[in-house]
C-alpha cells in the first residue's frame, strides 16, 4: 500500500514513479570529489571515480542522518570516499529524504541516506572505522536491514549486491539476486533485519547469534503481538506484571516524518494531548498509562481497546459485497452504520467543545467492538482549533483545500473534521470516494443500485452527499435512463471509453504509451496486462482504428527489450506475440515466441499468466492461424512437462497461489484447449483433477456461495476473474458445457453466485466489476436455460457507480483506484473489453480459443497412428532437451495429439474466418442457434 502510495506524488490524474516529482533542495557536496562522474537515477545521485569499478557485490556501508543534518554527513562522507577511491550515493534532495524516512515510507530503505561501495573487505573496514570516529555523537535512523558499526549511531553495513542484479518474475517484476559463495543465483533479501547469506561470516562484528523464542521483555511489558508495523515504529498488544493488556505505540529516532516533525516529537504531543483528554473527558480518549525511552526509541503505553478498525469492520459485515442478501439483511447493516456515525459524530461534538479537532478522522483510526460501540484512537494529529492546521490526514477522507500548500494554512481545523465524518459515512454506505471527487455524478447511480435492493436511510445518506462536490453539467445519462434502455446506454457507456482510452496514448512519454497501474511500472509497460498491448487488445475487439504508429512503437520495444522480458501470456513476450500477430505483425510475433520458449520461466512456472500454460496457449492460437505442427507440438510439450499434485505446487508461485492468473484454473483452461485441438482426452481429464485440486483454496461466502483464498498466505477470499469465483468459474464453464458432470454443475451454480456482486471497490477486469460482467455474459451464453444468473442486459450497469465522464470520454481509475488507468488489468481497457463482449458477444475476449473450435466441440477423441515431427531438430530442443521425449509413452501420446490436430485442422470449416477477426458472435450462441 505505502509502495503503491509513492505512485501518486508526480501526476495529479495518473500513476507515475515518485523520482519524477521534484526532489526540493537538492543535496550535492560541498566541495565534489574533482574529476568523479556525477550521475542522477531515481532518487539517487551516484558519484564514480575515474576508472574505477565497482564489484558486483560485497559488504555495503550506510550513512544515516537526521533532517537537520544531512548536509553536514554528506560533507563527511563525501570526504572520505574521495581520499579512499570509494563510490557512493545519496538521496538527491529534500523531498526524496522526507518520503524515504516518512511514516509511510518503505522499512527495508528507510535510513539509508548514503550507500558506499568499498570493493574490498579491508577498505570497507578503513571506511567504518574512519566514519566512527568521525561522525562519532551524530545520531540517524537505524537501518533496519543493516547492524551499526562499533558505538556509531548513524554508521551501519550489510552484505548484498552493489550493481543492480534482478531475476524476473512470473507476474513481471523482478527479484533483486546475488551470487552465493558456489557462484549460484540467489535473492538478494530486504527485510527489515539483519541477514546474512549461507557461508558469509561478518568480519566487522559479533558472531550472530540464532533467533530464540524468547518473549521480548523490557520496561516492566511483554510484547505479545505486532499490531502494526511502520516506518515510523510498530504497535503492539502487551501485558504488564499484573497480566493486564496494554497497547504499546512506537516512535523510532530522527524517522517517520510528517512535514518537519519526526516519529517522536509527535509521539510526546500525542501522550500531552491523551493526557489532557482523559481528564477533560475520560471515556473519549484511550487512558494514556505512560511515555518512556528505551535504547533510541520511544514507547506511548494506553489501556487496550477492543475491537477491529472500521475499514476491517465494513468489509467483515457489509452485505453489499456478498451476492444475493435479503433486504431486510441491508436493512439491518444500515441501522447499525447510522449507530456508528452517531457515535462518531457525538465523540467529535466533544472533542470540539474541549478545544480540539482531531484532524485524521479515518477508518484506520476508529475501533468497532463486537457490540458496535466506537471509539477514536491514534490521535497523533489531533491539535487546538486555534492553531493553523497541522499534520495532513488520510487521502480521501480529508477536504480538497487541505492539500494544496498555498490555501493549507487558511483550511479551518473544524472542516476537516466536518469533511471526514461525511466521507466515513460514505464509506458505510460504499467507499468511492475519489471516484465522487472526481466525477460527483456516480453517486446518483449508486444510489439508484443500493434503491434496487434497499435503500439507505435517508440520515445517512444525507451526511454522505455533504461532501459532494456540486455538478455543473450532467456528462453520462442519468440512473433512470440507464434503467430504462440499459443496452443503449452499455452502448454509450463502451463508445465513450474508447473514446477516452483512444486519446489518452502519449508517444512521446519515454516509460509508457498508455497511462498504467502502478504495477505496470513495476513489470512492464509493453505487456498484456498493464501495457500497450492489452491496450490494442482492448480498442481491436471493439472494432475501433488501431494507430499504426502506436503499432510501430510496440514492435520496435518489445522486440528491443525482448531478452529481458518475462515469456507470459498477461506479463511477457507471449502475449505481445498474439496481439502483434491479430495486427498483421506475423515476423516479429514469431521472433516474440521463439524468445518466449527460450524463457527459464516457461519451465518453471507453470501459470496461465506468466509461466508454460500461457506460452501454450499462444502456440495453439498460432497452430489455429498458421497450420504449423511445430507450434501444436510445443503446447502440448510445455503442457505435457508440468508435474502433477503437490509436485505442481512450486511452479504456482510463492505461497502456493490460486486463481485464473497463477493457479490452478489457468493451467486447466490451456488442457481444455489441448483436449479440444487433439480430440484426446488425457488433456481434459487433467484439467479437470486441477479443477478439483483448485477447491483446497475454497472458502464459503455469505448465501451459499463460494470464494477462493489468494494463496496459502494472502487468505483473503476473493469472488474476482483474476483470483476467486469469477476466473474459476470462467474456465469450469467449458469443461462443464462440453460434457455434464453433475456435481460439477452443482459446484459451478455455487461459484457463480459471488460473480453476480454489483458492489466491487474498483471497476477493473481482473480484480473488479469489469471481470464478473465479462464471465456473467460468458455464462449466460453458454447456459442460456439456466436461471442461476439472471438481469444480464443491465449487469453493465453496475459500472456507472465507477464511470468518470470528461470532455475526451469516459475514463476510469486503476491500480487502487487513486489514479486514472489505461491498462487492460485494472484500467479503461480491460473495461472496454467487457462492456464489447456485453454489447456484442465477443469471441473470445480474454485470449481464450472457443472461435476455433466450432467444428470439433462434438467430435470423439480417435488418436491415429503417428510419427515424429518432420520440423528441423532445433524446433524440437528450444529449451534446451525435451526430458518428455525419453519416456516413449509420453512422447508417443503428444505426438498422437498432434497429428490428429493437424490432420482435423486442413478442413476449411476448423481454420480461423476473416483473417483473424476476433468480433464475431460468441461460440456458446451460435452452437444454440445451430440446434
Amino acid at each position: 500500500m505505502a509502495q503503491d502510495t509513492a505512485f501518486t506524488f508526480a501526476n495529479p490524474d495518473f500513476y507515475e514513479p515518485f523520482d519524477r516529482t521534484d526532489p526540493g533542495r537538492r543535496y550535492n557536496p560541498t566541495r565534489p570529489p574533482e574529476g568523479w562522474t556525477r550521475h542522477e537515477f531515481e532518487v539517487w545521485t551516484q558519484w564514480t571515480p575515474p576508472n574505477s569499478a565497482v564489484p558486483a557485490q560485497g559488504w555495503k556501508v550506510h550513512v544515516s542522518s537526521a533532517l537537520g543534518s544531512a548536509q553536514q554527513v554528506l560533507d563527511v562522507v563525501s570526504a572520505a570516499c574521495a581520499e579512499l577511491g570509494v563510490s557512493f550515493k545519496h538521496l538527491t534532495g529534500r523531498q526524496y529524504f522526507l518520503w524515504l524516512h516518512g511514516k509511510h515510507g518503505s522499512r527495508v530503505q528507510s535510513g539509508k541516506f548514503c550507500a558506499l561501495y568499498p570493493p574490498t573487505p579491508q577498505l570497507a573496514y578503513a571506511l567504518l572505522e574512519r566514519l566512527e570516529r568521525e561522525l562519532s555523537g551524530v545520531a540517524g535512523p537505524y537501518v533496519l536491514t543493516d547492524r551499526r558499526f562499533g558505538a556509531s549511531q548513524c554508521v551501519s553495513y550489510r552484505y548484498g549486491s552493489f550493481r543492480a542484479r534482478y531475476r524476473l518474475q512470473p507476474d513481471g517484476t523482478r527479484e533483486s539476486t546475488m551470487l552465493a559463495l558456489d557462484g549460484t543465483e540467489v535473492p538478494d533479501e530486504r527485510r527489515p533485519e539483519f541477514l546474512l547469506p549461507a557461508g558469509v561470516v561478518d568480519p566487522f562484528g559479533p558472531v550472530a547469534e540464532a533467533d530464540g523464542d524468547d518473549e521480548v521483555n523490557f520496561h516492566g511489558y511483554t510484547f505479545e503481538t505486532v499490531l502494526q508495523p511502520s516506518n515510523a515504529g510498530g504497535a503492539y498488544r502487551a501485558r504488564r506484571a499484573d497480566g493486564t493488556t496494554v497497547f504499546v505505540k512506537e516512535a523510532r529516532a530522527h524517522n517517520g516524518y510528517a512535514g518537519n516533525e519526526d516519529a517522536q516529537c509527535r509521539l510526546r504531543r500525542e501522550y500531552l494531548t491523551l493526557r489532557a483528554l482523559h481528564a477533560a473527558a475520560p471515556t473519549l480518549a484511550p487512558e494514556p498509562l505512560e511515555l518512556f525511552t528505551e535504547w533510541e526509541h520511544t514507547f506511548l503505553v494506553t489501556e487496550f481497546l477492543p475491537g477491529r478498525t472500521l475499514i476491517k469492520w465494513v468489509v467483515a459485515n457489509s452485505p453489499l459485497i456478498q451476492a444475493g442478501q435479503d433486504p431486510e439483511v441491508l436493512a439491518a447493516h444500515y441501522r447499525r452504520c447510522t449507530h456508528i456515525l452517531d457515535q462518531l459524530a457525538a465523540q467529535l461534538a466533544v472533542l470540539h467543545d474541549l478545544g480540539y479537532a482531531f484532524v485524521d478522522l479515518s477508518p484506520g483510526n476508529i475501533l468497532v467492538d463486537d457490540d458496535d460501540t466506537v471509539r477514536l484512537i491514534d490521535f497523533e494529529a489531533t491539535q487546538p482549533i486555534d492553531h493553523p492546521l497541522g499534520m495532513l490526514g488520510t487521502p480521501g477522507y480529508e477536504p480538497p483545500e487541505s492539500r494544496s500548500p498555498g490555501t493549507r494554512s487558511s483550511v479551518d481545523p473544524l472542516r476537516v473534521d466536518e469533511y471526514a465524518l461525511t466521507a466515513i459515512a460514505q464509506l458505510l454506505v460504499f467507499p468511492m470516494h475519489e471516484t465522487v471527487r472526481r466525477s460527483p455524478e456516480t453517486l446518483d447511480h449508486l444510489h439508484a443500485e443500493l434503491a434496487e435492493r434497499c435503500p439507505p436511510p435517508q440520515e445517512l445518506w444525507t451526511v454522505a452527499l455533504r461532501s459532494r462536490p456540486a455538478v455543473d453539467e450532467q456528462r453520462m445519462p442519468s440512473p433512470a435512463e440507464v434503467r430504462s434502455a440499459p443496452r443503449d446506454a452499455t452502448r454509450w457507456l463502451r463508445d465513450r471509453t474508447a473514446e477516452a482510452l483512444e486519446r489518452m496514448v502519449d508517444l512521446d512519454n519515454p516509460r509508457w504509451t498508455y497511462p498504467t497501474a502502478p504495477a505496470g511500472h513495476r513489470s512492464n509497460t509493453r505487456c498484456v496486462a498493464y501495457g500497450t498491448a492489452g491496450v490494442l487488445h482492448a480498442l481491436r475487439a471493439a472494432g475501433r482504428e488501431i494507430d499504426p504508429r502506436v503499432v510501430e512503437r510496440l514492435r520496435a520495444l518489445a522486440l528491443r527489450d525482448a531478452a529481458t522480458t518475462g515469456p507470459g501470456l498477461l506479463f511477457g513476450n507471449a502475449g505481445i506475440a498474439w496481439v502483434l500477430d491479430d495486427l498483421g505483425e506475423r515476423d516479429a510475433a514469431v521472433t516474440l515466441l521463439d524468445e518466449a520458449d527460450r524463457h527459464r520461466l516457461t519451465t518453471e512456472s507453470a501459470g496461465w499468466g506468466g509461466g508454460a500454460a500461457g506460452v501454450a496457449m499462444t502456440h495453439l492460437s498460432f497452430f489455429h492461424r498458421t497450420g504449423d505442427q511445430h507450434h501444436l507440438d510445443q503446447a502440448a510439450r510445455l503442457l505435457d512437462a508440468l508435474p502433477d499434485g503437490d509436485a505442481l505446487i512450486p511452479a504456482l508461485g510463492r505461497d502456493h497461489q490460486s486463481g485464473l492468473v497463477h493457479g490452478r484454473p489457468g493451467i486447466a483452461l490451456a488442457l481444455y484447449y489441448l483436449s479440444m485441438f487433439t480430440g484426446m482426452e488425457e488433456p481434459f481429464e487433467r484439467g479437470l483433477r486441477l479443477l478439483r485440486d483448485e477447491l483446497r483454496h475454497a472458502e464459503p461466502m455469505p448465501v451459499a456461495a463460494l470464494g477462493f483464498r489468494v494463496s496459502d498466505a494472502d487468505r483473503r477470499n476473493m469472488p474476482y476473474l483474476g483470483c476467486g469465483s469469477a476466473g474459476y468459474v470462467h474456465v469450469l464453464a467449458r469443461y462443464l458445457g462440453r460434457r455434464p458432470y453433475p456435481e460439477l454443475a452443482e459446484l459451478l451454480r455455487t461459484c457463480v453466485r459471488p460473480v453476480g456482486i454489483r458492489f466491487t471497490v474498483g471497476p477493473g477486469l481482473l480484480q473488479g466489476q469489469a471481470g464478473l460482467m465479462l464471465v456473467h455474459a460468458d455464462v449466460a451464453a453458454r447456459f442460456p436455460d439456466e436461471k442461476f444468473l439472471a438481469d444480464t442486459a443491465m449487469r453493465p450497469t453496475a459500472l456507472f457507480m465507477h464511470a468518470i465522464p470528461g470532455d475526451t470520454g469516459v475514463r476510469w481509475l486503476g491500480g487502487l483506484g487513486q489514479r486514472l488507468s489505461a491498462d487492460l488489468a485494472t484500467g479503461s481497457a480491460g473495461i472496454l473489453l467487457a462492456l464489447q463482449h456485453a454489447a456484442a458477444g465477443v469471441a473470445d475476449p480474454l485470449f481464450t480459443l472457443d472461435h476455433c473450435l466450432e467444428s470439433v466441440a462434438d467430435r470423439p477423441a480417435d488418436p491415429l497412428p503417428h510419427k515424429p515431427s518432420d520440423r528441423p531438430d532445433h524446433h524440437n530442443n528450444r529449451n534446451g532437451g525435451e526430458p518428455h521425449d525419453q519416456d516413449p509413452e509420453t512422447a508417443g501420446r503428444r505426438r498422437a495429439r498432434v497429428r490428429r490436430a493437424v490432420e482435423l485442422h486442413q478442413r476449411p470449416s476448423l481454420r480461423r474466418r476473416g483473417g483473424g477477426d476476433v468480433s464475431r458472435e460468441h461460440p456458446a450462441t451460435a452452437r444454440q442457434e445451430r440446434r
